[in-house]
């Protein structure tokens, strides 16, 4: 199937090859869906705490927080094309058809009338002035194509090409703030060590590395100076070992019109890799566009340190347990009590427990159902946002386990399946916090504990031929299916993300006047290579 050309570019990707034939065995094969048992619900898969109970948690996180190496892990890379859908379709009609065909379109009629509202509306100023143009005048005289050039191309802003880690998301009279800033802001309000330093990771793409380095210097030093806090960041790549082959639709590796084969990148799941190379115990992840303005940061921040506290508490809990086998301690006492933890992480291996007589057996089970990474996720109730969501699931092995799934691995057209999906009662706003080491420091290796069966397989076209492109199990899906799994209801307000231009100008996103004298450090971060 291989040419000796083949195997050079797959060595060079760091791809072992009986890797590119299991990946190509899968297209052949094709992946089953994911089989929902039943939602996760309050008492049923989501914790159901009371006030006093959330206070604990979060005091215990206060008390004990900084005693862990801790650090904010957020996926970075995306551009941002996504977010302005609607702008360059805008841009395309009235390069067709004339800028007065806008003033027919009631939604960006809005968004040139609130456009001095927008947190980069500033910066637009500049970036036209800097092309030999006052933007009041062309606002004036509604060439509305050409401010969407000034904010969408290299001509002005170049927004359209940016990650959203670097677009300002929020206006404050002290400065406007980019996403990334957002980041550094909340992840200094709970994250600090016993050292006043803040650990934060960002995987970003290549092209966009010096521009993330450049405000990352900024905001390092400003935190030092300004707030006393040290600020270590730290930047990945997701690794080109992690991309998959693409194959054509007789499942044949597809190839280039030089000759070559088709790789791609391997979705979100692919920052698994990045995630193992971590040396910290405790992950908070996050989105980069789940961010808010300072009026609802500490409300945010309860809620962190509440994840916190409970991931804390349960690691005690497994830790001591694990410790007690193996120092060989005498588990009777502690029967019913474990038991009881291992049905709320897998009801099947509980049953199989409660039918143990030896001893030996008992604990051996109980050491490979515990001796696993860990994450506590915030859940919010379910208001029709698009993705996935916490469900009981069975595996072909018929173990049943607390899983996040995703509409497209579910098959919508059996009526039961589609039914249990949208009996869904949260939605993951994917707000979590995970141990990544055992209870005597020692780092999990991650790769162990993948679902290959959870990975996708997306439909796709280049050149104008058809393909099939493998998406690796989804981060917090697939990638996470054998962790020890909790999911906690987290209030909707926590949970404010930026999916359109249009979402930076409602109510979440508005700031209000501020009094504080914090940082709020920003410039202008254009591709230095791109044309004015």
């Amino acid at each position: 199937m291989f040419t000796q050309k083949d195997l050079a570019q797959i060595r060079s990707l760091g791809i072992d090859i009986s890797e590119i034939e299991r990946q190509i065995n899968v297209f052949r094969k094709g992946i089953d869906y994911v089989t929902i048992v039943r939602p996760a619900i309050h008492g049923d898969g989501i914790e159901d705490l009371k006030e006093s109970e959330k206070e604990a948690f979060i005091q215990l996180f206060g008390e004990e927080g900084s005693e862990y190496s801790a650090l904010r892990f957020v996926p970075a890379s995306g551009a941002a094309s996504r977010m302005f859908k609607t702008l360059y379709e805008s841009l395309e009609t009235a390069n067709k058809e004339g800028d007065n065909v806008l003033a027919e379109k009631k939604e960006m009629m809005e968004f040139f009338k609130n456009l001095p509202f927008y947190p980069f509306y500033q910066d637009l100023e500049a970036a036209a002035l800097e092309s030999g143009i006052i933007l009041k005048e062309i606002m004036d005289s509604r060439k509305y194509g050409e401010i969407l050039e000034l904010i969408l191309t290299s001509r002005g802003l170049n927004y359209g090409a940016l990650p959203k880690g670097l677009l300002k998301f929020h206006a404050y009279p002290e400065g406007n703030r980019t996403a990334i800033e957002e980041h550094y802001e909340e992840a200094s309000m709970y994250l600090y060590d016993r050292n006043k330093t803040i650990h934060l990771h960002f995987t970003v793409s290549p092209e966009h590395l010096p521009m993330f380095l450049q405000l990352s210097e900024l905001l390092r030093a400003k935190y030092l100076e300004q707030m006393g806090i040290n600020v270590q960041v730290d930047f990945s790549v997701q690794k080109p070992s992690t991309d998959t082959i693409a194959v054509d639709k007789e499942n044949e590796p597809f190839r280039l019109e030089d000759g070559k084969l088709l790789f791609r990148p391997g979705g979100h799941g692919a920052l698994i890799d990045n995630l193992n190379d971590l040396k910290e115990t405790l992950v908070f992840i996050g989105n980069i566009d789940n961010v808010s303005p300072d009026h609802n940061k500490e409300f945010r921040v309860r809620h962190k340190k509440l994840l916190g506290g409970i991931l804390i508490h349960k690691m005690k809990v497994v830790h001591s347990i694990l410790k007690k086998i193996d120092l060989g301690e005498d588990l009777d006492g502690l029967r019913n009590e474990i038991i009881a933890l291992v049905r709320s992480i897998s009801p099947v291996a509980a049953q199989e427990l409660t039918q143990m007589d030896d001893t030996g057996e008992f604990n051996h089970k109980i050491y490979s159902l515990l001796n696993r990474p860990m994450r506590v996720c915030g859940m919010v109730r379910n208001v029709g946002e698009p993705g996935g969501g916490p469900f009981w699931v069975i595996n072909k092995k018929g173990n049943i386990s607390k899983q996040i799934v995703e509409s497209s691995q579910i098959n919508m057209e059996d009526p039961k399946q589609h039914a249990l999906f949208m009996a869904a009662t949260h939605f993951n706003p994917v707000d979590m916090v995970c141990c990544l080491a055992d209870y005597n420091g020692n780092a999990f290796n991650l790769h162990q504990y993948v679902d290959p069966d959870m990975a996708f397989i997306a439909y796709k076209s280049q050149g104008g031929k058809e393909l099939k492109a493998l998406e690796r199990p989804g981060l917090w899906n697939g990638s996470m299916a054998g962790w020890l799994t909790w999911f906690v209801e987290v209030p909707l307000e926590t949970f404010s993300p930026v999916k359109t231009v249009f979402d930076l100008v409602r109510s979440p996103h508005l700031t209000i006047p501020s009094s504080h004298n914090r940082l709020h450090p920003s410039s202008q971060f254009r591709d230095p290579k791109a044309p004015l």
